[in-house]
């Protein structure tokens, strides 16, 4: 379903939760054709609270009220991992598009669910990887394509933060989808497959689990079908500092991206040729006001956006081969029957 051109893409919050007010809220202040429109959280009152804190129209009593809802056009669910295919599938089926959270689904399997229900109720489901619509990620996927540093032969990608692991924190949680590779790894994940253009050939992986049960650490290897290996590292351990990095070295030449997560936030992306140096410009508006502008456009147009259908499935793949390699494949296990 493609939507009417004049009309507003509305919006509907799946979860009160932390990310919203900055990867949808107030994104939506800077593209004219979106509104947010409702709200539902598990607990009622907190979803009052939050819909009056940030001028939502509507808090809906449950989750089905939501996704049932007649103005809401998209749904965003940034629930726990552990429900994004339960409640994708129902938006789905209830006649909504779907921008998913990151990472999708606990599984391969599910996220073939997911994508099985979009295609069967004819929606679109899009997974919320926001730093890649920004123009800075953008530049540096153009200078590999066009050949600037040659052929690809080592990438080495990293996001490391501290997050508290007490099993109330939800990403110290098992089943509901915690872990390091999880919620920081699959960005350098993803940043290696966008620029090597599809998946890894093989993977080898190591880590570390906290005391809850969640990886507190991996480091990961992936070998492609043209020779380049990239190498991940993740940990959101007591001692992890801030750190989002992205090295590409190629046969001509080498590219550093300092934060290619949040390039608004403060980034550098450089590549180094023979004697010559190119330095891009940083745009501060924000990835994730890029990313619904785009989202709305594609929604409006019927565009293709390169973080849907197969794109998803390979990410998901590689993340589950990833937590097999490392030995953790029971993390990746399924409570979705």
């Amino acid at each position: 379903m493609t939507l009417k051109l004049g009309h507003k893409l509305r919006i509907g919050l799946l979860g009160a939760s932390k990310i919203a007010p900055t990867a949808v809220i107030h994104p939506a202040l800077a593209v004219p054709r979106v509104k947010v429109t409702g709200v539902a959280a598990r607990d009622p009152a907190r979803g009052q609270a939050f819909a009056d804190a940030h001028g939502i129209e509507t808090c809906h009593p449950s989750y089905a009220s939501l996704v049932a809802a007649e103005d809401v056009d998209l749904v965003y669910c940034a629930l726990p991992v552990s429900h994004h295919a339960v409640w994708t599938i129902k938006a789905l089926e209830a006649g909504k598009h779907v921008l998913c959270e990151k990472p999708f689904a606990m599984n391969l399997a599910e996220a073939t669910r997911m994508q099985d229900a979009a295609k069967a109720n004819q929606r679109r489901v899009i997974e919320a990887f926001h730093y890649s619509h920004h123009p800075a990620f953008q530049r540096c996927l153009s200078w590999v394509e066009s050949g600037l540093i040659g052929p690809i032969t080592r990438l080495q990608g990293q996001f490391n933060v501290s997050i508290p692991i007490d099993g109330v924190e939800i990403r110290s949680i098992a089943a509901l989808g915690g872990g390091a590779m999880m919620d920081l790894g699959c960005y350098p994940l993803h940043w290696v497959q966008a620029l090597m253009g599809g998946p890894p050939t093989s993977v080898t992986a190591t880590g570390v689990l906290t005391d809850t049960g969640v990886d507190q650490s991996i480091a990961a290897q992936l070998q492609f079908s043209s020779g380049a290996v990239a190498e991940i590292t993740t940990d959101m351990g007591p001692a992890a500092t801030l750190q989002a990095r992205l090295s590409i070295q190629g046969e001509l030449g080498s590219i550093e991206f300092v934060n290619p997560l949040a390039p608004h936030l403060g980034a550098s992306l450089r590549a180094k040729v023979g004697g010559q140096v190119h330095e891009a410009e940083i745009s501060s508006l924000s990835t994730y006001a890029y990313q619904l502008s785009d989202v709305a456009d594609a929604l409006f147009a019927g565009a293709a956006l390169v973080n849907e259908g197969e794109r998803v499935l390979q990410q998901q793949a590689t993340l589950d081969s990833v937590y097999a390699a490392a030995g953790f494949a029971q993390l990746r296990e399924s409570t979705f029957p």
